[in-house]
């Protein structure tokens, strides 16, 4: 009798240790799933904040902002540029004139399931034609 106890005992003892271990890995596989969808975010946020410098840069170096927004694949929607590449890009463009010149103003902001990811201001003063 005394052995069937410990064999009982040996027995509980490792339906512990079983269902120790299978929480530990079903606590694991969540951790893991969780830190693979936060490294897919951010490959898609620095993705984005590439192209969206890309961007900004080419409008900073351009004449003609929108001449420039639809070689890059924009399209007009009122007073806002938009594109779509896995996430929204949104440009919305703006003057300040004055005597000595035009501020141009330009802001990329990348938007991702309703989300703003990032927004670049780009400004650019542009000289007034000497006369």
């Amino acid at each position: 009798m005394r052995s069937e106890n410990r064999s009982n005992a040996l027995l509980v003892e490792l339906l512990i240790v079983i269902m120790f271990f299978m929480l530990a890995a079903s606590v694991l596989v969540q951790v893991f799933g969780k830190a693979r969808s936060m490294s897919a975010r951010a490959e898609e946020i620095a993705a984005a904040l590439w192209d969206a410098q890309n961007v900004a840069d080419q409008l900073y170096a351009s004449e003609d902002e929108e001449e420039t927004l639809r070689a890059l694949g924009f399209t007009a929607e009122g007073s806002l540029w938009r594109r779509e590449n896995g996430y929204a890009m949104e440009v919305s463009l703006g003057e300040e004139s004055g005597e000595a010149g035009v501020m141009s103003r330009a802001e990329v902001r990348v938007v991702s399931g309703g989300d703003t990811l990032l927004t670049l201001p780009v400004t650019r003063w542009k000289e007034a034609a000497a006369q």
